[in-house]
């Protein structure tokens, strides 16, 4: 199973147990219902920051939530810091270069330029990373102090 539909399935699952309707949900996560119904239906891939509010909205952690560990959470989440810092630290201490990162995946160079100038990255986009450097994905964006 891909990591979009990872999150939609777990998503909706989420909805259903909260008891909430569409716009109390999109309420309380600040964005709009027309949003949330995308999330639900898997119609769109999901920004960092979104996914950052809706795990700690559900007390989550992001593999939990995209399908990837039955967990629901075995940390106590930190603050995650820039992630046009983050992937810096991250691809240092994993020894990889943005020259290996660019040729052994299907990040772009001009992706990469976007993430350190601020940009949001997409969740497909850090599952890719996550994947090739074999951490999760809350590692990947500074949530968990543990790669595994």
């Amino acid at each position: 199973m891909d990591v979009l539909s990872g999150f939609k399935d777990t998503f909706g699952e989420l909805l259903k147990e909260s008891y909430k309707s569409i716009k109390q949900i999109s309420v309380e996560l600040d964005t709009s219902p027309y949003v949330v119904l995308k999330w639900k239906h898997r119609l769109t891939d999901v920004k960092l920051k979104s996914l950052i509010k809706i795990a700690d909205y559900f007390e989550c952690s992001v593999e939990f939530l995209c399908g990837k560990t039955k967990n629901h959470i075995e940390f106590t989440p930190k603050v995650c810091p820039p992630f046009s810092e983050r992937i810096i630290s991250v691809l240092k201490e994993n020894k990889c270069s943005t020259y290996r990162l660019f040729k052994d995946t299907s990040i772009k160079p001009a992706q990469y330029h976007y993430w350190r100038k601020g940009t949001e990255p997409l969740l497909s986009s850090l599952e890719t990373v996550a994947e090739y450097l074999g951490i999760t994905l809350d590692y990947l964006i500074g949530r968990d102090p543990e790669t595994t």
